[in-house]
C-alpha cells in the first residue's frame, strides 16, 4: 500500500477493534452480558479493564517486533504517556454512565478534539489543506445533528468531570505528539509509540489506585471495590470486563498511528473521530440486534452519512475534485496540457543537511547530494548547516579527501555556519545526522517537525571528527548510499 494511504488501513483496524470495545463497555454496565451482575458502576469495572490493557500492550509490542524501540523516555514523552493514561481511563468510563448513550458520549469527546485540531496546527504553523477544513466542517455538522436529535442532553456531574479529564489528556498529548513524532520517518513514530505506552501502562493502574485508597467519597469507594472485592466474582463476570481493556489496547495502536501520520492534525483528527463515530454507530446497531438495545435514532443515521462524506473527502477522492476544478478553471484544458506563460521561474527546492559542527558530515552530505542532483531530474539544491558550529570553519581535509575518492567536487570553499530560521523555513526537507540532532532541531523549530528526519532511518551517523581517514571514507560512503535512497524515495529520478 502506498505510504500516504496506509493511514486508511490504520483507520480500518481502529474501527474493527473500537466497535466491540464500545459495545462491550456499554453492555457490561447495562446488564446485557450473561454472567455479569446488573448494576455494576463504571468505576467498579475500571481496574479489570485496565488489567486487560496493561497485559495486552506488551503482547502487541512483541507481536509487531517493536521492542527494539524501547528506551528510557524523555520527560516530554513521559508527559504524553501521562496524558494517554488519562485518556484510556476516562474513555472507558464515558461509555458506562447511565442515561448517556454511546453516540452522545462520542459526540462530547470528539467535539473537543475537533476544536483542538486546528488550534494545535496553528500553534505549530502547520499547513492545512482545503479538504481537511471541509472534512472538519462536515464532522462538526454531523455532531450538531446528533446533539440536536438527542432525546436527553443532560450531563451528570461525574460525567462532566470525566469529560474534562479526557480532554486534558488530549491537551497534553496532542501538542507533544505533533512536536516530536508527526513525521514521515516510521522509526521515529514507532519509537514514540513504544516509549509512550510503556509509561502509560505504569501510570494507568497507579492513578486510579491512588484515588481509590487515598480518596474519600462514592467515586473512591467504587474504585476501591473494583480493586478488591470485585475479583471475588466468578470468571464469567471478570473475563468480559478484562476484554474491554484488551480491545482498547488493540485499537489504541491503530488510533495512535493515525494521530502520528505526518499530515496536519486537521486531517488526522477528523479521520480518527470519523472512524470512532462510525464504530459507535455500529456498536449501537449491534446491541440493538443482539440485546434489544434502542436502535440508532434517525438523526444518528444522518450523522453517520455525513461522517462518511467527510471521510470520503479525506480519502484520495479529493484529488479527483482538484482535477475537476483545475479542468474548469483552465477553461476545459486538461491538466498538464502545455500552456504558454511568461514570468520568472520558481527557485529550486531546498534539501537541507544538518549536523553539529558543519565541517564533516553535513557538508559532505550536501556536496554528495548536489552531485547526485546534477545527474537527476527535478529542481532541487542542497545546503548544510550546524547546530553548534565554529562559524567560518572549513570542511576538514579528511572530509574533502573522502569526497574526492567518491568523485565528488566540493564546489566553492565551504564555511561552517549556524542553522538559521530562514533556512528551516525555506527547506522542503531536512535531514539530520542523528536522532538527537533531529530532536534538538524540532525543539527549536517545532513547526518543522513534519519535514525533519534522521538521514538514516535505522540509526545515527557518528561524527568522524578526530578519527583516522578511513572513518571519513566509511562515513562518506554511507552518506552517499543514504542520499541516493532518500532521493529515490522522493522520486528524484535519474
Amino acid at each position: 500500500m502506498p505510504r500516504k494511504r496506509i493511514v486508511w488501513l490504520f483507520a480500518f483496524g481502529f474501527l474493527f477493534f473500537y466497535t466491540p470495545y464500545a459495545a462491550l463497555s456499554k453492555a457490561v454496565t447495562a446488564g446485557l452480558v450473561p454472567g455479569v451482575p446488573k448494576g455494576l458502576l463504571g468505576l467498579q469495572i475500571l481496574p479489570a479493564a485496565i488489567l486487560g490493557t496493561v497485559l495486552m500492550v506488551p503482547l502487541i509490542i512483541t507481536l509487531v517486533g517493536w521492542w527494539k524501540y524501547a528506551s528510557v523516555p524523555t520527560s516530554e514523552i513521559a508527559l504524553s504517556g501521562f496524558g494517554l493514561a488519562l485518556i484510556i481511563g476516562s474513555t472507558t468510563l464515558a461509555f458506562t454512565f447511565s442515561g448517556i448513550s454511546i453516540v452522545l458520549a462520542l459526540i462530547l469527546m470528539r467535539g473537543g478534539l475537533l476544536i483542538m485540531a486546528p488550534l494545535i496546527d496553528a500553534l505549530f504553523r502547520r499547513r492545512v489543506r482545503w479538504f481537511s477544513w471541509a472534512a472538519l466542517a462536515i464532522s462538526f455538522g454531523a455532531l450538531a445533528v446528533s446533539v440536536g436529535g438527542a432525546s436527553d442532553r443532560s450531563l451528570p456531574l461525574l460525567a462532566l468531570l470525566n469529560l474534562t479529564i479526557y480532554l486534558t489528556g488530549y491537551a497534553l498529548r496532542t501538542p507533544l505528539m505533533t512536536k516530536l513524532a508527526k513525521v514521515e520517518d516510521r522509526d521515529v513514530t514507532r519509537r514514540y509509540f513504544v516509549q509512550e505506552v510503556l509509561v502509560t501502562i505504569i501510570l494507568l493502574p497507579l492513578i486510579p489506585a491512588l484515588v481509590a485508597f487515598l480518596g474519600n467519597g462514592p467515586a473512591a469507594l467504587a474504585l476501591r471495590d473494583g480493586f478488591t472485592t470485585f475479583w471475588s466474582m466468578p470468571p464469567s463476570a471478570i473475563v468480559p470486563i478484562v476484554l474491554i481493556g484488551v480491545f482498547y489496547a488493540s485499537h489504541n495502536i491503530f488510533g495512535t498511528l493515525i494521530y502520528l501520520d505526518a499530515r496536519e492534525n486537521t486531517f488526522c483528527v477528523p479521520l480518527f473521530c470519523g472512524a470512532s463515530f462510525l464504530a459507535g454507530f455500529l456498536a449501537v446497531s449491534a446491541l440493538s440486534l443482539l440485546a434489544a438495545f434502542p436502535p440508532p435514532a434517525p438523526p444518528q443515521l444522518v450523522s453517520a452519512a455525513m461522517i462518511l462524506s467527510a471521510l470520503l473527502l479525506l480519502s484520495p477522492f479529493h484529488h479527483q475534485l482538484e482535477r475537476a476544478w483545475a479542468f474548469v478553471r483552465n477553461g476545459g484544458r486538461l491538466r498538464g496540457a502545455p500552456i504558454l506563460a511568461s514570468g520568472p521561474q520558481q527557485p529550486p527546492r531546498l534539501v537541507l543537511f544538518v549536523c553539529s559542527g558543519n565541517t564533516c558530515r553535513s557538508p559532505m552530505a550536501a556536496a554528495i547530494a548536489n552531485a547526485e542532483l546534477a545527474q537527476r531530474l527535478g529542481r532541487f539544491r542542497a545546503e548544510s548547516a550546524g547546530l553548534d558550529p565554529i562559524a567560518g570553519a572549513p570542511m576538514t581535509d579528511h572530509s574533502r579527501a573522502a569526497l574526492e575518492e567518491l568523485g565528488v567536487v566540493e564546489g566553492k570553499r565551504h564555511e561552517a555556519r549556524l542553522l538559521t530560521a530562514q533556512q528551516v523555513s525555506a527547506a522542503d526537507t531536512i535531514y539530520c545526522m542523528t536522532a538527537s540532532l533531529r530532536l534538538a532541531l524540532v525543539r527549536e523549530y517545532p513547526h518543522a517537525a513534519s519535514k525533519t528526519h534522521s538521514l538514516d532511518p535505522d540509526g545515527d551517523i557518528p561524527d568522524p571528527i578526530g578519527k583516522p581517514a578511513e572513518a571519513y571514507r566509511e562515513t562518506a560512503r554511507r552518506i552517499q548510499a543514504l542520499v541516493r535512497m532518500r532521493f529515490d524515495a522522493m522520486g528524484v529520478t535519474a
